[in-house]
């Protein structure tokens, strides 16, 4: 009887744990394992995820936080290192321009480096800017960013897009 109980305690016990783990919520799901730091994903795998939630469904914090290291290094010049500077700036800028829109065109994937190219734009009428995102990828999450932003001339010398 007594180690009857004892089972029971235990099942209980990982009902328990499987019921708490299981209520993450969703900005708090990462892939198996990723806390002991092993990572089942590919580097492009996890910036899609991360595409979908920040480029497509503008989710900042989400996207962020479920797939962006806190210590993250910036070498965008405007912007100190660490992940909160950047939530704080992009929530701030699409809080200022809500109807945003980010068209992605590429992305290109080399081992632990992940590059996304996308025409950013405040509105449908403006021209925007081409941007091109560069992440380092460690552990299933972004650890590292470069980027490249340059207007959409009026005219260009060629008859290429940027895109």
């Amino acid at each position: 009887m007594k180690s009857r109980v004892g089972q029971m305690n235990l099942l209980l016990c990982i009902c328990a744990t499987v019921v708490v783990s299981s209520s993450a919520t969703a900005s708090e799901k990462v892939p198996l394992n990723h806390s002991e730091g092993e990572c089942a994903m590919s580097a492009r795998d996890v910036v899609d995820q991360f595409i979908d939630l920040f480029y497509r469904k503008k989710l900042v914090r989400q996207a962020f936080e479920s797939w962006v290291h806190p210590d993250y290094i910036q070498h965008k010049s405007t912007l100190p290192d660490g992940r909160e500077a950047v939530i704080v700036f992009l929530e701030n800028l699409l809080e200022r321009s809500p109807n945003r829109i980010f068209t992605i065109h590429r992305v290109i994937a080399s081992d632990d480096l992940v590059a996304v190219h996308y025409h950013s734009q405040a509105k449908p009428e403006d021209r925007g800017f081409a941007v091109v995102d560069i992440f380092r990828v460690e552990d299933c999450r972004m650890v590292e960013h470069w980027d490249v932003v340059q207007p959409v001339p009026e005219q260009s010398a060629n008859e290429n897009t940027m895109f």
